[in-house]
C-alpha cells in the first residue's frame, strides 16, 4: 500500500466479515495463516522459491501472486517467515474481494480500482496479524504511533515490519510516511498518507539525516528522534522537513515521519518551503580528480564519496603553486587555480 487510500479500512473489515461468513476463522489466521489456509477447502497455498509463476496476477505491493482458477495463493519462500504470512494474507484478500459480490462492486466502483484493491489487501493482512486491541495498547504510551510502537508490535506479534508499517499509517494524526529500511539505507517497504509521498521501494534514503544518524552508529540509542528528516525522491527532490523517529526492529530500521502533530512531541507545527533538490548525480573528486556517479555519501560531511573512498574529509589541505613552487594552504588558492593568489 504505497499510499493510504480512503475506504480501505472499511473494505478490510468487510473482508474479515466475509471470510467469517464463509466459514473461515480470523483468529486462526492470526495464529498461523499457513496452517489455517492449507487446511481450507476453498483455496490452495503454493510456495515457490523465487519467481512467481507467470499465470498469476502480479503487480502487488508484496512478493506473491493470486491465481483465480483454481483459487491459489502464491508466496515466495525467499522472504522471512513473518513477511510470508503478510504476503499470504494479502493474496487471500484478493481472493475474498474477487469472490464476494459486494466487495467486488466496491472495487469496480472506484476510479483507482487497482490501488484500492491492493491497498485493501494490505490493510486486511495487517489487521489480521495485528488486532485492533494490540495496536491500541502499543500506541497508548504516546497517544499515537512512534518508532517504539513499531518495536513493541514486532516483539508482541508474528507480524512483519510491512504489516506494522501499514497499521501505523492508519493511526497517524497527520500526513506522513512509515518506511522499512535495510542496513545500507535502502527502502524495502514504505507507505504514506495525506500530502506526503512514500519513498520508492529500493530507493537510497541514507541522505535523510534521521536515517543517516541511525546507520552511522546503530547501537548509540534505542530510538533516534530528529526534526529535520526528509524523504528523497527519484526526481532529485526531497519532501519538506519532517518530524521523525527511527528504531532498529531486528535487522531493519523502521522510520516514522510526519509533517505535524508528532505523537512524541508536545508541539510540532509543519515546516513549509523546506524541500531541497539533490545536486548532480555526477561529481568530481577533489582528492584524486576522478569524475564519478554519486552512489554513496559520507556520514560525516554528507558529501559524495568517490570509488576510492575520498570525500571532503579526505580533501588535501595543502597545495603546491605552479609558479612559485611553494607549498601553501588551499585557502591561498582561488577555486580551480594551480597558482596561489600572490602569483595569480
Amino acid at each position: 500500500m504505497p499510499r493510504y487510500i480512503e475506504g480501505v479500512t472499511a473494505q478490510a473489515e468487510a473482508m474479515k466479515t466475509a471470510w467469517a461468513v464463509a466459514g473461515g476463522s480470523i483468529s486462526d489466521l492470526t495464529l498461523d495463516a499457513f496452517a489455517s489456509l492449507s487446511a481450507h477447502p476453498e483455496v490452495k497455498v503454493l510456495r515457490v522459491p523465487e519467481v512467481v509463476p507467470g499465470d498469476s496476477e502480479l503487480g502487488c505491493s508484496v512478493a506473491g501472486g493470486y491465481r483465480a482458477s483454481p483459487p491459489t495463493l502464491i508466496v515466495t519462500e525467499s522472504m522471512s517467515k513473518r513477511r510470508q504470512h503478510f504476503t499470504l494474507l494479502h493474496e487471500l484478500g484478493h481472493h475474498i474481494q474477487r469472490t464476494t459480490l459486494d466487495l467486488g462492486r466496491a472495487v469496480v466502483g472506484r476510479k483507482d480500482r487497482v490501488s484500492f484493491e491492493d491497498g485493501s489487501c494490505d490493510a486486511f493482512a495487517a489487521s489480521v496479524l495485528l488486532p485492533e486491541d494490540m495496536v491500541d495498547q502499543a500506541c497508548v504510551a504516546f497517544g499515537g504511533p512512534t518508532a517504539q510502537t513499531a518495536v513493541d508490535l514486532f516483539e508482541a506479534s508474528n507480524a512483519s515490519r510491512a504489516a506494522i508499517a501499514v497499521r501505523l499509517i492508519g493511526r497517524l494524526k497527520a500526513s506522513g510516511a512509515v518506511a522499512v529500511v535495510d542496513g545500507a539505507g535502502i527502502v524495502t517497504f514504505a507507505a504514506a498518507r495525506g500530502s506526503v509521498f512514500p519513498p520508492a521501494k529500493q530507493s537510497d534514503q541514507s541522505r535523510n539525516p534521521l536515517i543517516r544518524a541511525a546507520l552511522e552508529d546503530p547501537g548509540a540509542a534505542p530510538v533516534w528522534t530528529r526534526d529535520d528528516a526528509q524523504i528523497w525522491y527519484q526526481t532529485g527532490h526531497s519532501s519538506n522537513q519532517l518530524y521523525g523517529q527511527a528504531a532498529w526492529v531486528g535487522d531493519r530500521l523502521m522510520v516514522v515521519m510526519v509533517e505535524e502533530a508528532a505523537s512524541w512531541r508536545t508541539y510540532s507545527p509543519p515546516r513549509d518551503f523546506t524541500a531541497a533538490r539533490a545536486s548532480s548525480r555526477w561529481h568530481d573528486c577533489d582528492t584524486c580528480g576522478r569524475n564519478f556517479e554519486v552512489k554513496v555519501r559520507c556520514f560525516t560531511c554528507n558529501e559524495p564519496k568517490c570509488p576510492k573512498g575520498h570525500c571532503n574529509c579526505s580533501e588535501p589541505t595543502e597545495k603546491r603553486c605552479d609558479t612559485c613552487f611553494l607549498v601553501k594552504h588551499t585557502s591561498q588558492f582561488d577555486a580551480g587555480s594551480n597558482d596561489c593568489k600572490e602569483c595569480a
